[in-house]
């Protein structure tokens, strides 16, 4: 009696598992027959929502200032970059200091600064007094407002843009700056493309 029940005990397992496997194989090939009957296998895929972030057209920005203030983020997730390539590495920079024909020597302890929360700062790296300077501008103290920019590109060597970094963009479906910038400059695009900032951000104390 005892051998009979663990018979159809374990033909029933044997059963079910042939069950389990069939099912598994019908839900494979209907995978791979979508797959394979797609000419574009690519065609009907949606990336999800949190692999898209949002960009600046450096077109079209006017450095209007709206970054600073619409951004959802306090402060602004949008920070001013400088690209070194395209930077002429000037003794008197357009995005650092208002004072033009100031000389060198006195840029450090006088003139008026660009940014007024004094986030662009220069570091000499040839020659002397009158050499060549690198302009960068420090992520805790920037504010997103384009000043730098505006000044940089209206008279400058249009080194210095706009960005929205995605390692500190809260990465909204609706985009607050998109919505309040009046030159249509915020678009969505896949985060893929803004690799330059990976990275998890740490204001630093009294930013």
């Amino acid at each position: 009696m005892k051998q009979a029940v663990s018979n159809e005990a374990t033909s029933r397992r044997i059963f079910l598992e042939k069950i389990g496997r069939a099912a598994g194989v019908l839900f494979l090939g209907g995978i791979c027959g979508r797959v394979l009957g797609t000419k574009d296998p690519q065609a009907n895929f949606i990336q999800p929502e949190s692999r898209y972030g949002w960009w600046i057209d450096p077109e079209k920005c006017q450095f209007c200032q709206v970054c600073e203030s619409a951004c959802v983020r306090k402060p602004s997730a949008v920070k001013a970059v400088n690209d070194q390539k395209k930077c002429s590495n000037c003794v008197v920079c357009y995005g650092h200091i208002f004072d033009r024909k100031i000389e060198s020597s006195k840029i450090e302890t006088e003139g008026s600064r660009v940014c007024p929360h004094n986030a662009v700062s220069r570091i000499r790296f040839a020659g002397g007094e009158d050499g060549y300077y690198l302009y960068k501008i420090d992520h805790s103290r920037c504010t997103g407002c384009g000043i730098c920019a505006r000044e940089c590109n209206r008279d400058g060597s249009r080194s210095i843009f706009m960005v929205i970094r995605p390692d500190i963009c809260f990465g909204c479906n609706d985009c607050a700056i998109a919505k309040a910038c009046p030159h249509d400059a915020v678009k969505r695009v896949p985060l893929a493309s803004a690799s330059e900032f990976r990275g998890i951000w740490i204001p630093e104390e009294n930013s």
